[in-house]
């Protein structure tokens, strides 16, 4: 079940707000508590001290008492009473006592006013505040408890009105506090939505990315979305060069079953025709297979070897037979049995791929020439054409670019040759030859002493 962000976070700051206002209330009502008692305890102190000053004993041993100076023990039931208790004698009480004394408890100590609860006759508690005195000398001297006394409900109800202040206070604050909340879980979620919008309209418009200007907590996400969107638009642009390689490569092989066709045609062909097909069937099918290896990341990465002579026969004897191809002047200058670190069919694609341009460029000479030696390793097609400015060299080996575009072809054929050989960490180089033309080789020199036979 999804669930909402906002109303979540807005869930918490409620939940922690009511929370915090309780423990808050608590405390507070705790506080008047303590605060209003130790008012209440001072007061009577006070009391006790003033009663005991008016308190003395007559000659025959009687405890006069005068009262006090506040009119609430003079009036009756008022909540307010003192009391005084001889040894050998009657109470003296209040004039606002209507029943009987209070039954407090004797403090331990003389002198040292005690605060104790304690219930009247008539079921009502009370705070009192107590000590022990001596009166009189010798014969005469008499211990006297004196006490003085409020009613428990003047100090309960100051703080039951103060908790109901604070409650409300407190429900008030609360509603505020979630009020605010909501605005700030809105604000705080608002780069969010931000980024959604802007999301959407990466849709309509892949090249664009999201905005960098954003909150800092928000950043690193911006940021890994616009890496994904950068590698997402790697991952088609790769695929769609991919595509386009498979079918540039198909090139070289159909040109070359094309021509067989065509010899079959005029003059019945030679006995070779069946396995040149079958080879370039074959190479087709290894193009696709590698491609397919290439997307799934299964790209064998094994070093092989193969001789490069007979490729380079087969490609010239294929392009021989392209039109205008019987006009060129073929030259092979490779050794039998050089090796280099190429299966067949890559080889196949990679020549073909710089003949095809030099036959495009050249005025009536082809050199394919190689070594491998310790010295130098090396295959190279030159053309005896117009050759290229220094300034675009490096612009050919572009995908899709074109010096000339009025010239056929689609522009990736050195492209796709240096993709290849990148994948091999080999090198490719193009130099124009001082007798004119283009020169282009691809040269294995830095690792020719690594390169090992195919398992």
């Amino acid at each position: 079940m999804k669930s909402s962000l906002s109303l979540r976070l807005l869930a918490a700051a409620a939940v922690s707000t009511i929370i915090a206002l309780v423990a808050t209330a608590f405390v507070l009502n705790s506080l008047f508590r303590v605060y209003f008692e130790d008012r209440v305890q001072s007061e009577l102190n006070s009391w006790v001290v003033a009663l005991t000053n008016q308190t003395q004993l007559d000659v025959d041993g009687t405890v006069l008492v005068a009262e006090l100076s506040d009119p609430r023990f003079a009036q009756p039931l008022s909540g307010y009473y003192w009391q005084v208790i001889p040894e050998n004698a009657q109470p003296v009480l209040s004039a606002s006592f209507w029943a009987q004394p209070l039954d407090v408890t004797v403090p331990d100590q003389r002198g040292v006013i005690t605060y104790s609860d304690v219930t009247g006759s008539d079921g009502g508690a009370y705070l009192a505040g107590s000590w022990r005195i001596t009166l009189g000398q010798n014969d005469a001297e008499q211990e006297i408890i004196i006490t003085v006394a409020v009613d428990r409900m003047s100090v309960d109800v100051p703080v039951s009105r103060f908790a109901q202040n604070v409650a409300i206070a407190m429900a008030v604050l609360g509603v505020f506090l979630v009020i605010a909340s909501w605005f700030t879980v809105r604000i705080g979620l608002k780069p969010l939505k931000t980024v959604r919008s802007e999301v959407n309209f990466v849709k309509t418009n892949p090249k664009s990315r999201l905005s960098t200007d954003c909150a800092i907590e928000v950043a690193p996400l911006v940021k890994e979305v616009n890496d994904l969107l950068d590698q997402q638009e790697k991952n088609v642009e790769a695929a769609r060069a991919r595509a386009s390689t498979l079918a540039h490569g198909l090139k070289t092989p159909l040109t070359v079953m094309r021509a067989l066709a065509e010899d079959l045609r005029t003059s019945g062909g030679a006995a070779s025709i069946p396995d040149e097909i079958d080879f370039q069937v074959s190479s087709m099918q290894h193009l696709v297979e590698r491609e397919l290896a290439r997307t799934r990341d299964q790209l064998n990465s094994h070093v092989m070897r193969c001789e490069a002579r007979p490729v380079v026969e087969k490609l010239v004897n294929a392009f021989q037979r392209r039109a205008g191809g019987e006009e060129i002047e073929w030259q092979i200058d490779i050794p039998s049995k050089m090796q280099c670190p190429f299966d067949e069919f890559a080889l196949t694609e990679l020549l073909g791929n710089l003949i095809d341009n030099a036959t495009k460029w050249t005025t009536d000479r082809i050199v394919i020439s190689g070594r491998n030696s310790p010295d130098e390793a090396f295959l190279q097609v030159s053309d005896n054409g117009s050759g290229i400015h220094e300034d675009h060299l490096e612009k050919v080996l572009r995908r899709g670019e074109h010096l000339n575009r009025d010239a056929a072809g689609d522009g990736l054929g050195l492209s796709i040759v240096q993709d290849m050989l990148a994948q091999r960490d080999i090198d490719l180089s193009l130099v124009n030859c001082k007798e004119g033309g283009l020169a282009v080789r691809i040269d294995w020199s830095r690792h020719n002493e690594v390169v090992k036979p195919a398992i």
